[in-house]
């Protein structure tokens, strides 16, 4: 086995219960390591550990809220690489980025309020920094040749699932996908306008000849999108549970 030790960014080896078995360096400079990965990740993220860091996931990028010796609450970009029993994981801090963006709205917001000219120079600025924002709240992620998922984060509003819809759209179209599943575990509240908007991002979808499938809706969740009638696909509470009957349809084919 080749040793990450020397690896220049967070990397860690873990077994199929997330035990550390090997880290880096440099993870070893950021993170207090102990025996399991589970440890360094936030309560609030650590169920999206349990569902996306497993070999069901051969290769997978996701977004973590992690503790570090400096930062009890640090957003990182976790690339996972399942080879046999063992994943490979290296670990990109993403806060700074985040922050900046943040920092960039409230800057833009200030200088804005000051004159009606200003207002009109830097609006397609401060529309571009809040659309990169809304990109990060619905990733496509490839699972196989022919089927993808896409993790819902945060609220959804219309404004916001337009963003997501251009690239969602573009990535089902580039890579010929026949099954796309939606991830609404980590969804907070969907306005009435964003289930209006859902329900012509998964009509434009089936019109392409591609399926959608929704996993992890919450009850109250699920009572909104039947009072609107206005989300049509089929559904399932758990998003291993959908990709097994996936999996099991192709091995019949």
């Amino acid at each position: 086995m080749v040793s990450g030790k020397f690896l220049p960014l967070p990397y860690f080896l873990l077994d199929e219960e997330l035990g550390i078995l090997d880290y880096s360096r440099s993870a070893s400079d950021i993170f207090l390591i102990g025996d399991n990965f589970i440890t360094l990740v936030d309560e609030e993220s650590r169920q999206k550990v349990s569902q996306y860091i497993q070999p069901d996931f051969s290769e997978i990028e996701i977004e973590l809220n992690m503790k570090t010796k400096y930062d009890p609450l640090a957003v990182f970009g976790i690339s996972v690489k399942w080879e046999g029993n063992k994943a490979h994981i290296l670990c990109v801090e993403k806060t700074k980025e985040v922050d900046n963006l943040s920092g960039q709205l409230i800057k833009l917001r200030s200088r804005l309020s000051d004159t009606d000219f200003e207002l009109l120079e830097k609006k397609e600025e401060l529309e571009d920094a809040i659309e990169r924002i809304h990109k990060l709240s619905g990733p496509f992620i490839p699972l196989y040749a022919e089927a993808g998922l896409v993790p819902l984060f945060g609220d959804l509003q219309a404004d916001k699932l337009r963003v997501i819809e251009e690239n969602i759209l573009y990535r089902i179209d580039e890579g010929d996908y026949e099954q796309v599943f939606f991830d609404f575990h980590a969804v907070g509240e969907i306005t009435d306008e964003g289930k209006k908007q859902l329900g012509q991002l998964f009509e434009t979808i089936q019109l392409m000849g591609t399926k959608t499938m929704i996993v992890g809706l919450s009850p109250s969740q699920v009572r909104g999108f039947k009072s609107k009638g206005t989300v049509k696909a089929p559904s399932m509470a758990s998003l291993k549970q959908a990709i097994s009957e996936y999996i099991k349809k192709q091995n019949h084919k």
